[in-house]
């Protein structure tokens, strides 16, 4: 399936928020040949961010590096079981989450940078691993979210367009404090 061709999403077949990740992806590259080289350039900038500077918060009340990681590694999980219950012909809907309570009680920052990292790649890797083994068939599957209607694509591309999103948070806003002050 590493040749596999996906297109891009059409407005109707995912919640409308999710547009804002499609972005940062690739429409010339096959679907899983984009997550591969996203997870490889991630784990280099993720990798890249210290384990003092991990607990960085840009301003008071926002979300430091570390929680913003298990962020990312926690909303991989729930898609990828949303795309496990689309691949399986689950009919009922899929429940949405509140990202800001799962931050709240993630109990990231009292975790090594290290740790996280770990846990990061081996969920990267899982859903990979998952995402390769689909037919043709279950790469057409289709359901519902509390948001709306979502198709098998779309919960794919949303998952590397998420980290990459909040990559470009780090960058545009924790990265330059860290060397001002």
């Amino acid at each position: 399936m590493d040749s596999l061709r996906v297109s891009k999403p059409s407005p109707g077949n995912y919640p409308e928020y999710y547009q804002n990740y499609f972005q940062y992806l690739k429409e010339d590259l096959p679907i899983l040949e984009n997550c591969y080289n996203v997870l490889q350039d991630s784990l280099a900038f993720w990798n890249s961010i210290s384990e003092e500077h991990s607990l960085h918060r840009y301003e008071a009340g926002k979300w430091s590096i570390r929680e913003m990681l298990l962020h990312i590694t926690d909303t991989e999980r729930i898609f990828s079981y949303r795309a496990l219950c689309l691949a399986r012909g689950e009919q009922k809907n899929l429940a949405g989450f509140d990202h800001n309570e799962y931050v709240r009680f993630s109990e990231a920052d009292r975790r090594s940078w290290a740790s996280l990292l770990q846990e990061y790649q081996s969920v990267k890797q899982a859903s990979l691993d998952f995402f390769a083994s689909l037919s043709e068939k279950q790469w057409r599957a289709k359901g519902s979210t509390d948001a709306g209607p979502i198709n098998m694509a779309a919960m794919v591309y949303v998952i590397p367009g998420h980290d990459l999103h909040h990559q470009r948070i780090v960058k545009e806003r924790y990265l330059p404090n860290l060397s001002n002050g």
